[in-house]
């Protein structure tokens, strides 16, 4: 049995054309749980902001699929549980986020032609230090810092170790840090 008392029960059984304002009615009242529920399983205030806005926006897309079997919130909290499972198994933790030129962007000299000609001399000056390396090491370097190739194709390039490669590149940045 259906009771008006349920505010979103009721919000819930209305069709896709609800109106904007029914509609911010019941995504403010479900924010705070879903936001909990993500944050419960990512640990980052960001990071769950952001999932409990796709977990509501799935919500509100996958509307349909609500069938009043259970009450409203157990099916959100089910779409929630399982968006936050499928985002941890994605791996997010292993995304590698750069955080030392982010200030750079928000630099209003950051993009002035001085700028620009210090950079391009700082980048010339890398590249002569790299050729004074010895061979076996500038080319490691340059195939992987320059020519964006992975450790395995690398490998497979050059027909040598794994362990070998890396060795070479941490040998390659000990020079080149002893040359400054």
């Amino acid at each position: 049995m259906k009771t008006i008392s349920n505010k979103a029960i009721v919000l819930a059984e209305l069709n896709l054309s609800m109106n904007e304002q029914k509609s911010n009615e019941l995504y403010m009242e479900c924010k705070k749980k879903v936001h909990r529920v993500a944050l419960s399983y990512v640990k980052d205030n960001c990071i769950a902001e952001d999932l409990s806005h796709e977990i509501l926006v799935k919500c509100y897309l996958n509307y349909k699929t609500f069938n009043g079997e259970r009450s409203f919130y157990s099916w959100i909290y089910r779409i929630a549980n399982n968006h936050c499972i499928d985002f941890l198994r994605k791996g997010y933790r292993h995304r590698v986020v750069l955080h030392e030129n982010m200030e750079l962007l928000n630099d209003e000299d950051a993009c002035t032609p001085e700028f620009e000609v210090l950079n391009s001399f700082d980048t010339e000056e890398l590249r002569n230090k790299i050729r004074q390396l010895p061979s076996k090491y500038e080319e490691v370097i340059t195939l992987y810092y320059f020519k964006d190739q992975s450790l395995k194709e690398i490998q497979h390039r050059l027909n040598i170790n794994l362990s070998t490669i890396k060795t070479r590149l941490s040998r390659a940045k000990r020079m080149l840090r002893d040359m400054y």
